[in-house]
């Protein structure tokens, strides 16, 4: 039996198999955006924590970006000129 997508999103974060957002949904066949809701939810529920590390952009912009692909963002962002901030994903152990 397959797992959901969300229990995939906690399985992927368990793992530490996808290093960002965008390779986490790739890894469970879905969108940035649904991934990133369904992190929210595990959140939510007090199975992951998300923790801000400030500042993500490099100086040299997205084609210095180890997310960018080319002058396109991989962060999500709709242009290299916004600014994101970085934060790491975590499975929480109680």
């Amino acid at each position: 039996m397959t797992a959901s997508p969300l229990r995939q999103v906690l399985a992927e974060v368990r793992a530490g198999t996808a290093t960002s957002l965008t390779q986490l949904a790739e890894h469970v066949g879905v969108s940035r955006d649904e991934a990133s809701a369904m992190v929210d939810h595990w959140v939510r529920k007090g199975r992951l924590a998300v923790d801000d590390l400030g500042t993500a952009c490099p100086g040299g912009g997205c084609g210095s970006c180890s997310s960018g692909d080319g002058d396109r963002p991989g962060c999500g962002a709709s242009s290299p000129a916004e600014r994101t901030t970085l934060l790491a994903i975590s499975f929480r152990r109680d």
